[in-house]
């Protein structure tokens, strides 16, 4: 958690353990001992998703991705997540959220019309969420295309390493 939280937000030791024993109370996170190489115990204790876990983190993903209106940061973050899947299962996911993006561009465009017949506050607003909306149809056909090159090999699933730039590190 620590090498990677620069990509999410800080995150204070407290509240990190207090995070991680909710979790693993609520049945989501296993404690695995583990063996530390440094520190004054000889032991330490290791976290992985539950059975139960898995199924959460699985449900919050595909409703953060398919959710047309997802705010940035969760967005990003999910995207981040994809790694964890098996790249088909990603790429399913990622058309499915890109079909609910063409499916909302149409509503939005039905519903509005003519944005250059609009007055200059909506045409502002609504210009904006509706080229958004192509710009994300976009990234995702790209992004989708890059997945299905067998040849790209995004050495991501389950692992993306270990933070080794200094300046990225918390």
């Amino acid at each position: 958690m620590r090498e990677h939280s620069p990509l999410y937000r800080s995150f204070k030791r407290g509240n990190l353990y207090g995070l991680i024993e909710r979790l693993a109370g609520a049945g989501l996170l296993e404690p695995c001992p583990a063996v530390s190489r440094r520190g004054p115990r000889k032991t330490k204790m290791l976290y992985r998703l539950s059975p139960n876990g898995e199924r959460r983190f699985m449900e919050l993903l595909r409703n953060v991705l398919l959710d047309v209106q997802a705010e940035h940061p969760a967005l990003e973050t999910a995207l981040v997540l994809l790694g964890q899947l098996e790249r088909q299962h990603a790429m399913d996911l990622l058309a499915e959220r890109a079909g609910n993006i063409a499916a909302h561009e149409g509503r939005l465009s039905r519903l509005l019309g003519d944005m250059r017949e609009r007055a200059g506050s909506a045409y502002l607003s609504a210009s904006h969420t509706l080229h958004r909306l192509r710009g994300e149809r976009r990234y995702l056909t790209e992004t989708i295309d890059l997945l299905r090159n067998p040849k790209w090999e995004p050495q991501w699933v389950l692992n993306d390493g270990p933070i080794l730039d200094s300046s990225r590190k918390v």
